[in-house]
């Protein structure tokens, strides 16, 4: 079987407008990741940059849980590696992580029971996060002797810095209210209510420019590899986002109070939790 799910919902009636759902399919494992997963992930992920009809990424788990991180044979397994092995299995992690991170377009994580370890990282790497109230949530490495390593960079870029050092210190278990304080979880809310929520969250996101989005991720990434400092790249992004042709016709939809062309109205009866359900064989 798949052990990735990939499959894209329109957005209005018109169907060109969608949303790419990517959906972590071994329920039977808690969604832990095999080595072929990260591969599956890291090559849907790629073609979908390239789907200019995609408004946004959704990235959850089929079943019960997110994901219960590493999968235990593939541990197992490392436990054997060279360090040069090692090396190579830390850089097909990278890739993917990476490839979630580098999205042009918005992603949205749907975090439903467990996010463990590795899948902690995962959901750093999204731009927006959305939790059930019972989610949970641990960096589970130092248990085992580990440390959270290739998926540090994407925490530390989410995480509270206190936050991320007692979650890596302790590996203790936090709920849905803790995340969200530490700044790995933006919403929280009831299952019965995701669907609204994620409805809500896609449709923000379709008011803005898809143009926009692109620069204003490119753009944070020079903001965090300069450290926060102001220089002339930011010049150089409004400047670039004012003569170009999303940014000219977003300021004359502006002063003719008509919508820009990119905006849609996303259909009432969008669902997405549908696709979530595990279908016994």
């Amino acid at each position: 079987m798949n052990p990735v799910a990939w499959t894209t919902l329109n957005l209005d009636q018109s169907g060109k407008a969608k949303a790419g759902v990517l959906i972590l399919d071994r329920s039977d494992a808690a969604n832990a990741f095999s080595g072929e997963m990260l591969d599956a992930i890291s090559e849907i992920v790629r073609k979908a940059g390239q789907d200019d009809s995609l408004r946004c990424l959704v990235i959850a788990g089929r079943g019960k849980h997110f994901s219960a991180g590493a999968d235990l044979g593939w541990m197992q397994e490392s436990a054997k590696l060279s360090r040069e092995e090692n090396l190579a299995d830390a850089a097909r992690l990278t890739k993917m992580f990476e490839a979630i991170a580098d999205f042009p377009r918005p992603t949205i994580a749907v975090v439903r029971g467990a996010a463990y370890g590795g899948a902690v990282g995962l959901i750093a790497c999204c731009d927006i996060v959305i939790a059930t109230d019972n989610s949970r949530y641990c960096l589970s490495e130092a248990k085992l002797g580990l440390i959270p390593a290739v998926i540090m960079p994407y925490l530390s870029r989410r995480f509270s810095p206190g936050a991320l050092r007692r979650a890596a210190l302790t590996a203790r278990v936090f709920d849905a209210g803790d995340a969200r304080a530490a700044g790995l979880v933006d919403v929280v809310v009831e299952a019965g209510n995701l669907d609204d929520a994620l409805h809500n969250e896609i449709a923000q996101i379709v008011q803005a420019g898809p143009d926009a989005q692109r620069a204003a991720k490119l753009l944070l990434n020079q903001v965090r590899e300069n450290s926060g400092r102001q220089g002339d790249y930011t010049a150089q992004a409004i400047a670039s986002a004012r003569t170009g042709s999303e940014g000219q016709a977003g300021l004359r939809a502006f002063f003719a109070k008509t919508p820009p062309p990119w905006q849609i109205t996303v259909a009432e009866d969008l669902k997405f939790c549908h696709l979530l359900e595990r279908v016994e064989p």
